[in-house]
């Protein structure tokens, strides 16, 4: 048995470590991206898009409604920009949160699909939404930035109500 005594400090033992347990931070494409959207048929497979989106090593995306476009960011500042995620749609200046949260849950509850919950924010004044993924948070915003909801997202299944 080895009893050699060292004089690190439990911060550099435990700094060492994390040092060489740390990998090379995930690389996503945007065939991986694309990848895990083909899976997605209906809002009730969100939860499951958002964990294979987290397995990619992406921290959050942006959707920007009028554009269609999508923004995802991963760790150390990674960013892939995609256009045609969703269908580009007029975004109404008059917000209606209320509205917004109605079509958010008939949406989680596979009632429609993507492009109709795009039009459908759009209507009710919904510029973008902002994913995070380690929060676990859905906040959409309007044309001035300012925040009209935010959720959590599921980490299983919606709720089937």
């Amino acid at each position: 048995m080895n009893t050699t005594l060292s004089n690190q400090t439990a911060e550099e033992t435990l700094g060492n470590a994390a040092s060489v347990s740390e990998a090379e931070p995930a690389k996503f494409t945007e065939q991986d991206i694309k990848a895990a959207y083909a899976k997605t048929r209906t809002g009730a497979d969100f939860p499951r898009l958002i964990q294979d989106l987290k397995k990619l090593g992406i921290v959050s995306y942006d959707h920007m409604l009028e554009s269609g476009s999508n923004v995802f960011h991963g760790k150390n500042g990674q960013s892939v920009s995609l256009s045609n995620m969703g269908p580009s749609v007029p975004v109404n200046a008059q917000a209606d949160v209320e509205l917004l949260k109605t079509h958010i849950s008939e949406h989680q509850r596979g009632l429609t699909n993507y492009p109709t919950l795009c039009g459908l924010a759009g209507q009710v004044g919904v510029d973008k939404w902002t994913c995070d993924l380690p929060a676990m948070t859905c906040t959409y915003f309007d044309r001035s930035g300012r925040k009209l909801h935010m959720e959590l997202i599921p980490t299983g299944e919606y709720e089937k109500k």
